[in-house]
Parts: C-alpha cells; sequence; structure tokens
C-alpha cells in the first residue's frame, strides 16, 4: 500500500471516529431545533387564534395571549357542568317552565382554545341577524328604565351592556359583583354573556342554547372572580333565534333585580 493510501486510510479512520462520537449531540441539536420550529409554529397559530377574537377583557396582545393561555386555562372550570345548579335550592326561574320550546338545533359552536375572551369561532350569523340582535339589545333599556341602564361592559370593556340601575335597590348577586347584568360581543361574533338564576342557567346549557364561562364560579384568591351562573349565549343564527336569546336576556334581567313581574309562568 502506497503512502498516499495509508494517510488517507487514518484520515477516514478518524473522521468516521469524529462522527460516531459526536452524533449523539447532532442528533439532540437536530431534536431541538425541530422541535422549537414545531413549538414556534404552534404558538404562533394559537396567537391569530387569540387576536381573531377582537378586544376583550384581556390586554389585546402577547401578555394577554400568555396570561390566558397558561395561568387562565390552568384555573378553569369545565364549561358544561350543571351539577351545582341541579342540586340549587334556588328554584325560580324567570324562563319559565316551558321554556325551552325546543332546544338548539344542530351542534354547538366550536369555542376559542383560551378561557379569556370566550368566544365561538364557527355558526357566525348574517349582518342582518347580527343588527336585529343588537337592536333588541338596546331596546330592552327603554323597555326597563327603572330597573336597568345601558352603560360599557366591566368584564369587556369594549362591549355595551345592561346593568341593575343604581337607583334600583335590589341587585340578587350583592356585595362582592358588579351590577352588570349582560353584554353582547358586538364587536366579533355576536355571543353574549348573562348572569341567569340557577335554574335558568340549568335550562339553557341543558338545551344547547350555552355554556358557563371558564371562570364561573372560580375562587383561586378565596373570592369568586365571575357568578357561578355567568352564562354564555351563542351567537343567534337567525331571527327566531334572536327572539329566543332576547327572552334569556329579560331573565337575567328578571333575577338580577329580582323583578318577580318578569317572571314567565
Amino acid at each position: 500500500m502506497s503512502t498516499t493510501s495509508i494517510i488517507q486510510s487514518h484520515i477516514s479512520h478518524y473522521i468516521n471516529a469524529i462522527k460516531l462520537h459526536y452524533k449523539p449531540i447532532h442528533s439532540a441539536i437536530i431534536a431541538g431545533v425541530l422541535t422549537s420550529i414545531v413549538v414556534g409554529r404552534a404558538a404562533y397559530q394559537d396567537y391569530q387564534v387569540y387576536l381573531s377574537y377582537g378586544p376583550g377583557g384581556m390586554p389585546y396582545n402577547v401578555g394577554g395571549w400568555l396570561f390566558t393561555s397558561t395561568v387562565a386555562r390552568a384555573i378553569s372550570v369545565n364549561m358544561l357542568d350543571v351539577r351545582d345548579f341541579e342540586k340549587s335550592p334556588d328554584e325560580r326561574s324567570w324562563l319559565g317552565r316551558d321554556w325551552p320550546e325546543r332546544p338548539r338545533s344542530g351542534m354547538r359552536p366550536r369555542m376559542g382554545p383560551h378561557p379569556i375572551p370566550q368566544r365561538q369561532l364557527d355558526q357566525h350569523a348574517s349582518a342582518e341577524v347580527q343588527e336585529k340582535f343588537l337592536r333588541g339589545f338596546r331596546a330592552l333599556v327603554q323597555q326597563y328604565p327603572a330597573l336597568i341602564v345601558s352603560k360599557t361592559s366591566q368584564y369587556e370593556r369594549h362591549a355595551e351592556a345592561l346593568w341593575v340601575n343604581d337607583a334600583h335597590p335590589t341587585c340578587a348577586l350583592g356585595e362582592g359583583f358588579s351590577r352588570e347584568i349582560t353584554h353582547i360581543h358586538q364587536n366579533t361574533d355576536f355571543s353574549a354573556h348573562v348572569v341567569l338564576a340557577p335554574k335558568d342557567a340549568l335550562k339553557v346549557i341543558q338545551s344547547g342554547w350555552g355554556q358557563l364561562h371558564g371562570w364561573a364560579g372560580v375562587k383561586p384568591f378565596g373570592r369568586k372572580l365571575l357568578p357561578k351562573q355567568y352564562v354564555l349565549l351563542y351567537a343567534p343564527r337567525n331571527g327566531e333565534e334572536v327572539e329566543i336569546l332576547l327572552r334569556v336576556a329579560r331573565a337575567s334581567i328578571g333575577y338580577m333585580t329580582e323583578a318577580e313581574d318578569l317572571m314567565s309562568p
């Protein structure tokens, strides 16, 4: 064997030895890079979903997204769990015995993965239906001026809300909560949040018209962040559903103001 061949053989041996020795390190680096790419892509897509909700109760930026993706998710409740309402000693209902005349048709809408803001990702209505819902919602103030007033939502900060009138002596939630009754997410999906009597919350959720907020009744620091019966109403898809949801809004007004004359038989 020539001297050149011997040298080439030794060089190849050393190169192969180096490759063998550092192969685990190379594999770990490659795995780390690929994992970072996958995780980064998933995080970016999740952030885009968060932004698609529009401004809500959380800061509309990366900080808000990080909080709702971590802390908010960690303390969220099962949003279809109605056992507490079934056991509630409060038997009052402002929706009445015969409500609903029918359950909501079809599947529940697909909800965003973030507890706050709580939004649905599909089953959105036409602009005409959305406008009808908003008009009906605003008209409630004219119908019950002694009971309610319209102000910006404390929870959403970017939505119109109905509040118990300061001149009205009664608020069902008492101390510890605001007097906000309901609001519509008119800048995004036109779903709504309402505070209902326990038995009415039970009816709404069981019949498919809504679900709990992720923080309903949650007490991370010994104090509830939201009322236990804080319910999301899915956005109306047609004129008939607008009327159904407005009836739920009236029931919410009745409960929060304890107006027995608003009770349906």
